[in-house]
């Protein structure tokens, strides 16, 4: 087996034990594993931390005694390692032995802050993510999403972010938005992080890179995570708590990220989507509307944290000796 690739992965799980054992032996296998896997558990009721801890004693294991979310888990996952890359992976997923050495060379090119492969679906012939895209209405739309593999997306490419099922990320790039040690906003509790983060990276600069020969799998669905297409459907069969944290994560990435000229131009667009959600909510979730306007203090704090990015210095890329 050859040397060690420079990736910390951090696995955030909650209730994945029919998942993790296929995510974590995938990544023992890889033809160049990982320096460290750490696994963050999120108050698992199904026996998830003693599996990792019985079956997988070489995986640094931190068993929470509550559900903290997925953002302050990631946080903790990263800063708990030191590798100069970190891969943020969902445990339902499962990783082809190439992919790191596939994915890599993508930062290989200074800008590159953040790098996504080819998920696939595990029948392994439909798409689940081809790197993310900002979409007219303002939401992450994964390339490729539930369409068949059919050679559409076999060519790399810059991308606006990747989808957090299985995000690599320059260490860097991350230490560069940190607030505070937070990497991820944990305001947001879980969902939409994936394109704050990307978003924020963008703003200073970093790009997004799509590497369409580093392939993995992920059962969409496996850890609760919400669909980036589709969401308005997917919102019906999710919980009154999903709810609310996935319109409440929507306005706090808007404040923070988006310019007044974007919002202009595509105003129609994010106004069709969000009366179309809040009509949603006072049908199906009326008491979701009533927690959103409890908790509108937080639209304030995105704002001083938009005034807080604005201020960051951009990142600027250092030029090769001989370039």
């Amino acid at each position: 087996m050859g040397s060690h690739a420079p990736v910390a992965v951090v696995v955030v799980s909650w209730n994945s034990s029919r998942f993790l054992p296929d995510c974590l032996e995938s990544l023992l296998a890889l033809s160049r594993p990982p320096a460290e896997i750490f696994v963050f558990d999120n108050a698992s009721t199904d026996g998830s931390a003693e599996l990792v801890r019985e079956r997988f004693p070489t995986v640094r294991l931190h068993a929470s005694d509550d559900n903290v979310g997925f953002c302050r888990a990631n946080n903790v996952g990263i800063a708990s390692t030191t590798s100069p890359f970190v891969l943020a992976l969902n445990p339902d997923t499962r990783l082809e032995p190439e992919f790191l050495d596939r994915l890599l060379p993508a930062f290989d090119d200074p800008a590159v802050g953040l790098a996504a492969g080819k998920l696939l679906r595990f029948d392994g012939r439909t798409i689940d993510s081809a790197g993310q895209l900002l979409g007219l209405t303002r939401q992450p739309v994964d390339r490729g999403y539930d369409t068949p593999d059919d050679g559409r997306f076999d060519r790399d490419d810059e991308v606006f972010g990747a989808c957090g099922a299985a995000a690599l990320y320059r260490r860097e790039m991350l230490e560069s938005i940190a607030d505070d040690g937070s990497y991820f906003d944990e305001r947001f509790f879980a969902f939409y992080e994936d394109l704050d983060l990307a978003w924020r990276a963008r703003k200073l600069g970093w790009r997004a890179a799509y590497r369409h020969r580093a392939v993995g799998f992920h059962a969409r669905g496996g850890s609760a995570e919400q669909p980036t297409t589709g969401r308005m459907a997917a919102m019906l069969g999710r919980s009154p708590e999903v709810r609310f944290h996935v319109v409440k994560n929507r306005y706090l990435c808007l404040l923070r990220n988006e310019s007044a000229g974007g919002y202009l131009a595509h105003l129609p667009f994010i106004w069709a989507r969000d009366l179309a959600t809040l009509g949603l909510l006072a049908l199906r979730s009326p008491g979701v509307l009533g927690r959103l306007w409890s908790a509108r203090g937080l639209l304030g704090e995105a704002w001083k944290l938009r005034k807080l990015d604005a201020a960051r210095p951009k990142h600027k890329v250092r030029l090769r000796e001989g370039s």
